[in-house]
């Protein structure tokens, strides 16, 4: 698996096997037979297509959208997370959208 660090600016796709340690600036897309782990953070959108897979241990600002892959939260989402397709799991302990006030 290939490790990322650092800022990485704009949009990335993912279509090998990537842990992002970072920041993204940017939307992050998983193509088919790509898989992520997120361990930094996303500033805008995740999208995991089909044949992709994701989990985030860190922090996603924007949605996070499954479209037919492996999809697993274990960290924060700001956003929302859509269940378009796919097996999405949702780990106890996750934090999803803002807090109530």
């Amino acid at each position: 698996m290939r490790k990322e660090f650092g800022q990485i600016e704009g949009d990335v796709s993912v279509n090998d096997a990537v842990a992002l340690y970072g920041l993204c600036a940017g939307d992050i897309k998983v193509q088919q037979g790509g898989v992520l782990h997120l361990y930094g953070m996303c500033a805008g959108d995740v999208k995991v297509n089909e044949g992709a897979s994701a989990i985030i241990y860190g922090m996603c600002t924007g949605d996070v959208v499954n479209a037919g892959g492996q999809l697993e939260v274990r960290g924060m989402v700001i956003g929302s997370v859509q269940k378009l397709g796919g097996m999405t799991t949702i780990l106890p302990g996750a934090k999803i959208g803002l807090p109530e006030e």
